[in-house]
Parts: structure tokens; sequence; C-alpha cells
């Protein structure tokens, strides 16, 4: 009977083994954590009781499932309560106002950046404008400077 609780014990331990085998080698190298997938590889096929579980604990990408290699897992849920519903308003006129409100407050800001904009483009083209006249008066000088 000892002999049987070895030999079981012996073929779990294989099993392990090769499973962490075979999932070094599918898990993408960009999902190993702490070390690269090749050192990985080479620590469970070395030490295959302490390199497979140093790879279960240490290696496996986090929100791995316990296919080899497979990285797909279903993300974690926020719970949604009754008052999370969009639907539900507990006081809709309230809510409507406020909305109203911030509409036109976002009314007015977009008013204000237009204005401001409006603004920097005309003393933009004012200064380019007193560019261009000083280029053309230079331009007049050294035509005059040429002509004498």
């Amino acid at each position: 009977m000892l002999i049987e609780a070895e030999g079981l014990a012996f073929l779990a331990l294989f099993a392990f083994w090769v499973w962490a085998i075979l999932d070094v080698i599918a898990t993408d190298s960009g999902l190993c954590r702490n070390l690269p997938k090749g050192v990985w590889l080479i620590l469970v096929l070395l030490l295959p009781d302490i390199g497979s579980l140093a790879w279960l604990l240490l290696g496996r990408p986090e929100k791995g499932s316990w296919k080899p290699g497979s990285t797909d897992y279903s993300a974690p849920r926020r719970p949604i309560a009754y008052e999370d519903h969009p639907r539900y308003s507990a006081t809709p006129e309230i809510t409507d106002r406020r909305s109203q409100e911030l509409d036109r407050r976002l009314d007015a800001w977009e008013a204000e950046q237009r204005v401001k904009k409006a603004e920097l483009d005309r003393r933009e083209a004012e200064l380019r404008e007193r560019e261009l006249l000083l280029r053309e008066r230079e331009i007049e000088k050294r035509e005059r400077r040429s002509d004498q």
C-alpha cells in the first residue's frame, strides 16, 4: 500500500511538472512575471518540483486560467446596485435641473473660449501684418540704396 501511495505521488508530481513545462512554453513571454520566459523554462526543467512550484506561484500571469498558456479570464465585474441603473433617479427634477445648469455653464465656457481664440487670432494677424510692413520697408530701403 505504501508503494501505491508513492506511485500516485510520483504520478501527481510528474503530471504537475509536465503541466508546468507546457504552461511555460505556451505562455506569452510578455506575460511572464519576475523572470524572463527562458529562465523560467530552464528552472522548471532543471528543478522539477521547486521550479514547477515557483512557476505556479511567481511566474505565471496573475489572472491566467489553468489551461497551459491560457490567459483568458473574465474581468471582475463591478456589482451594480439599483441606484446605479441609468433609469433610476430618486429625484429626476433635481437631476434634470442640475443637467441644465451644467449645460448652461458648458455653453458659457465654450463661448468664452471662442472669444479668447478670436482675440488671439486677431492679435496674431496684427503681428503678422506689422511684420510684413517692416519687411516691406526694409525691401524699399534696400531698393533705394541700390538705385543710388
